[in-house]
């Protein structure tokens, strides 16, 4: 894998690239946008990079091949273990940043789903970020910035990685054994979101679908519909929360005329229902409470999911959008 191999993300590599030449590389990245893929392709280029034997990743020296197979000692990728990222996680990765490189020029940390570390970890992480140890570069990827500890956020130079379209994300999804028709529902109902549009991708995608938007259609009915779709949802909120953000944008397009941009084709009877049950300032606010309760579930803090999303479908009532 080389830079120009990640043309979806031609803007953040040519960042990257740019700091590289220039030699202002920072002490610490954070890598946001829901391309989970690509930004943890593009933190391994940047460790092979900062290691290569040539200079840059060469992919054929010794020290870029450790690096693509996941065993060099100098570079190590820490993920959540189960929910959250541990303190007793942290701990260690800081303890291993404090020593010299074993074989490389620079040890490099790589911190997947950062919005997961508990108040603890991110506090400690936090210390070694403010006197980062010589020769070492961390990387923190999360989805957006407002999860993370402000203090942490600042202490990172801010690469942003674009969402990929549907279109490029079925193209994806097809490229990994996925049939076209599947590849298409499962990408466009994930609004482009590659890790959400994978879990829509099997044989159960379409009957999902006819789940959600029952349940969906049925909210403006009132408190019954609503606990029911919150008891559905808390099953997998990383699989519904998507969907109801892109139902929502739905709504705003139809709201506003621009009926060719839905995702959801097939329920456009249905948009058209419950589209005119709103102003389309009060979807953009709608918008902004799936968001925020997104961020609130997958976040720091342990919640209790179904009353988060419960607390969230009251206020997609048509007439309730108040943002706390």
């Amino acid at each position: 894998m080389t830079w120009d191999k990640l043309t979806e993300q031609a803007t953040a590599c040519h960042l990257l690239q740019n700091s590289l030449a220039s030699g202002r590389v920072a002490h610490a990245y954070l890598f946001l946008g829901p391309d989970t893929k690509n930004k943890t392709k593009a933190a391994r280029l940047l460790a092979q990079a900062l290691n290569c034997e040539m200079g840059a990743p060469c992919t054929t020296c010794q020290s870029c091949q450790l690096i693509a197979s996941g065993s060099h000692p100098d570079v190590q990728v820490l993920a959540p273990d189960g929910r959250f990222l541990r303190l007793d996680q942290i701990r260690e990765l800081c303890r291993q940043a404090g020593n010299t490189p074993l074989v490389g020029r620079t040890k490099v940390y790589i911190v997947l789903e950062a919005e997961k570390l508990l108040p603890e970890a991110a506090n400690h992480l936090l210390k070694t970020l403010e006197e980062p140890p010589s020769d070492t570069v961390f990387i923190l990827c999360a989805e957006h910035r407002q999860t993370l500890l402000p203090t942490i956020v600042s202490r990172c130079q801010e690469v942003w990685f674009r969402p990929l379209t549907p279109k490029i994300a079925a193209q994806r999804l097809q490229e990994e054994g996925c049939n076209p028709r599947q590849a298409h529902l499962a990408a466009y109902l994930a609004a482009g979101d590659l890790a959400t549009a994978k879990a829509w991708a099997d044989e159960d995608a379409a009957e999902k679908w006819e789940q959600f938007a029952g349940l969906v259609e049925k909210l403006p009915q009132g408190k019954a519909a609503l606990f029911q779709a919150a008891e559905t949802f808390a099953q997998a909120p990383e699989q519904f929360l998507p969907l109801l953000q892109s139902w929502y944008r739905d709504l705003l397009a139809w709201r506003v005329g621009a009926r060719q941009d839905i995702y959801h084709r097939g329920k456009e009877e249905a948009l058209d229902q419950m589209a005119f049950l709103y102003d389309p300032k009060e979807l953009v606010r709608c918008s902004q409470i799936i968001e925020k309760t997104n961020q609130l579930i997958f976040g720091r803090i342990r919640v209790n999911v179904r009353l988060a999303l419960e607390a969230m479908l009251v206020q997609l009532i048509p007439g309730q959008q108040v943002l706390a």
